[in-house]
């Protein structure tokens, strides 16, 4: 059976149990404030294939700790607690402008963020680049930090989804003058 082993700060590597992942999953997803339904919704957009049922099945058995939790698991829980806080650190500084129905909205990276308030205090997150794109809005978020940690992680995808798009031009430019 393949050995799982977690830095100890004073005496080195040891042997994971399945009770001690299963705890650093659900913890790294209570810092992130996400569900399972969030972290299947974001494995779903970074490009896990499977069928959205199945993703979320194998994120409720590892929750649960019926199963262990894989690597690849929870390098990329692990990974996304790390890339929140960086969002946070780069982001914290953004000047939230209040509009008449309540809405706050910023300019952030040439995109218009708008948080718009909903029933029992959940918050819509709308991005809108200055070229008129719009990335899918995210599912509405239970209050208003976790919408503003999800605008930064949407700005982020919509950032990502442009510089591909730019990429994918330039490849079909070059190959119709090649």
């Amino acid at each position: 059976m393949e050995e799982e082993f977690k830095t100890d700060a004073l005496f080195g590597a040891r042997e994971w149990t399945v009770e001690e992942l299963a705890t650093e999953f659900r913890n790294s997803l209570a810092e992130l404030k996400w569900s399972a339904v969030e972290l299947a919704d974001r494995m779903s957009a970074l490009g896990d294939y499977r069928p959205y049922k199945t993703i979320l099945r194998g994120i409720h058995r590892v929750m649960g700790g019926q199963v262990k939790v894989s690597g690849e698991m929870m390098a990329l829980v692990r990974h996304m607690v790390r890339f929140k806080r960086r969002l946070r650190r780069s982001y914290d500084f953004v000047t939230w402008t209040k509009l008449s129905d309540n809405s706050l909205t910023t300019n952030l990276e040439d995109f218009r963020i708008t948080l718009v308030p909903k029933t029992r205090g959940r918050w819509l997150v709308n991005l809108v680049h200055s070229s008129g794109y719009s990335p899918p809005w995210p599912r509405w978020q239970d209050n208003l930090e976790t919408a503003k940690n999800m605008a930064f992680l949407t700005l982020d995808n919509a950032q990502n989804w442009l510089l591909e798009f730019d990429h994918q031009q330039f490849k079909e430019r070059a190959s119709t003058t090649a």
